[in-house]
């Protein structure tokens, strides 16, 4: 098997190649977050406030965020199933210290 690598051209390399490609696949998943433990958000795409909870593809719970009694809910039920305060709270764009104090 033959890679058929550029002679002379010193730009080339190939981690950087790699490197952009991945970079490429997280900016197309910009919807999901994970959240820890097997948790992953997903952000409607035409509707941020709307989001899912997932656990391991099942979903759990859907939530309007722009309800705030509804995102409370949400938040503390993402917390009794494993999400972490830090990610949970950088995925929602809330402090963490906020996530704590809905606990």
């Amino acid at each position: 098997m033959e890679i058929d690598i550029p002679q002379g051209d010193p730009t080339f390399r190939p981690r950087n190649a790699q490197r952009t490609i991945f970079q490429n696949i997280k900016e197309k998943n910009n919807n999901i977050k994970k959240i820890g433990a097997n948790l992953f958000l997903i952000f409607n795409s035409r509707n941020k406030n709307l989001v899912t909870l997932k656990n391991r593809d099942v979903i759990v719970k859907k939530a309007d965020l722009s309800d705030k009694p509804a995102k409370k809910l949400f938040v503390i039920d993402a917390f009794e199933l494993g999400a972490t305060k830090y990610l949970l709270a950088d995925a929602l764009k809330i402090s963490r210290q906020t996530i704590h104090n809905y606990i």
